[in-house]
């Protein structure tokens, strides 16, 4: 159910773009228009999101507060509004609005100490698409950080201060609050169908689903406290599982706690009662200060991700955890990823964006950039891979020329 919902909304794309990376598998692919585009935007700040097209015009924000409309066959700046804060969520799409999630990184405590996310103004606003006119703004208590979704004609988001905030999408007027006491960064609300959506945050570590229409527990599934990365990990679902990754301590230390070692690992809930299906560690090192989990990708029965402390690209076994294959690559992948045409692509910390076989990780192409990339995450529109980079650029070019590339 979750991959023909990921289909159709492939078909209606230009007229909404309403989760995370387009649907539940995060596969952030849409045939039409057939686009084969070379260019290259500088939008003048680190690029931590995805973009969201809707097959006319590119959207995207930096981390200096520009949101850009880019021409979508020719990277030329169509509008552009500066907002008093960092703009890491993906926009959405909704009724001729774009609405992004306004807020930084900056908190009080990192790890255990954790207690709030987005020292400076945090919002959700929405503009006209086609303009960039302001349509409305809604504050919000900690950093719009993490991408809404609109489930049901309801907009959900979870913030960097703990709080569940519904809101009307067309304009910005709140519906519920509601408070988790467990704050999210750079994951992303999920919607699994009847009404509800799954989220997670840290210090309290746990995933969450809720009811849209009041925000209400379904479910609930605690993690260990001594862990870190659940708030930065948006999860997938087939429908039947929620996966995703976190971090715990190595052996040998009590916390996840920057600059300390760490172990990745991944997991697989049911979607009806949060039960866990599976639980597996993955590799070890030294854990980044900031986006601590990977973006998953699920496609074909398997999940692909990378990792934020090995360089490596992972397939698991979406029904054990089981390890299908790693790849290592020039840098770490925190980013999301998309198979298009039967080829995995991605890009990394290093400065390379790869195109791999998804059955056997072995590698098509690699091409050098010139920036790295963080977890600004690319799309693939017609035949044209876009993604944003670390030093500000946006990228698109022809997914051939991945494939033909061994830098």
């Amino acid at each position: 159910m979750a991959l023909c919902f990921q289909i159709a909304v492939a078909f209606l794309w230009a007229a909404s773009w309403l989760t995370f990376r387009m649907g539940p598998t995060n596969n952030a692919v849409v045939t039409d228009p057939p686009l084969k585009a070379t260019w290259k935007a500088v939008t003048g700040g680190a690029i931590s999101a995805s973009p969201t097209s809707d097959g006319s015009l590119l959207y995207i924000g930096n981390n200096n507060g520009y949101l850009n409309a880019l021409d979508l066959h020719t990277g030329n700046v169509v509008w552009t509004r500066h907002l008093p804060n960092a703009l890491m969520s993906a926009p959405l799409l909704y009724k001729g609005l774009v609405i992004v999630g306004v807020g930084d990184e900056l908190s009080t405590g990192s790890g255990p100490t954790a207690v709030f996310v987005g020292i400076g103004p945090s919002a959700i606003d929405a503009f006209d698409a086609r303009s960039g006119a302001t349509k409305w703004h809604a504050a919000v208590a900690g950093s719009a950080m993490s991408t809404p979704a609109v489930v049901d004609d309801v907009l959900v988001h979870h913030n960097g201060a703990g709080w569940i905030t519904a809101l009307d999408p067309e304009s910005g007027r709140q519906k519920y609050a509601r408070n988790l006491h467990s704050l999210a960064s750079m994951s992303a609300a999920l919607p699994v169908g009847g009404g509800s959506f799954i989220t997670s945050g840290v210090l309290d570590n746990a995933v969450w689903e809720l009811k849209v229409a009041d925000g209400s527990t379904v479910w609930r599934r605690p993690f260990s406290a001594e862990g870190s990365g659940h708030g930065d990990c948006p999860a997938v679902t087939d429908g039947t599982r929620v996966i995703c990754n976190y971090m715990m301590p190595a052996p040998g230390q009590t916390y996840t706690i920057a600059g300390n070692k760490a172990t990745q690992r991944a997991y697989a809930l049911d979607v009806k009662t949060g039960a866990s299906l599976w639980d597996v560690p993955l590799e070890t090192g030294v854990l980044p200060p900031r986006n601590e989990a990977a973006i998953p990708l699920l496609y074909d029965n398997r999940v692909y991700f990378g990792s934020a402390i090995v360089a490596f690209m992972h397939a698991l076994d979406v029904t054990t955890g089981h390890l299908v294959w790693e790849t290592h690559v020039h840098g770490v992948v925190k980013g999301g990823s998309v198979v298009s045409a039967g080829v995995l692509y991605f890009g990394d910390l290093g400065g390379y964006l790869w195109a791999l076989d998804p059955s056997t990780g072995k590698v098509i192409g690699d091409k050098k950039m010139g920036s790295g990339f963080n977890v600004g995450s690319p799309i693939v529109v017609g035949d044209t891979l876009i993604i944003g980079s670390r030093t500000g650029t946006v990228y698109a070019l022809p997914l051939d020329d991945i494939r033909s590339s061994h830098d």
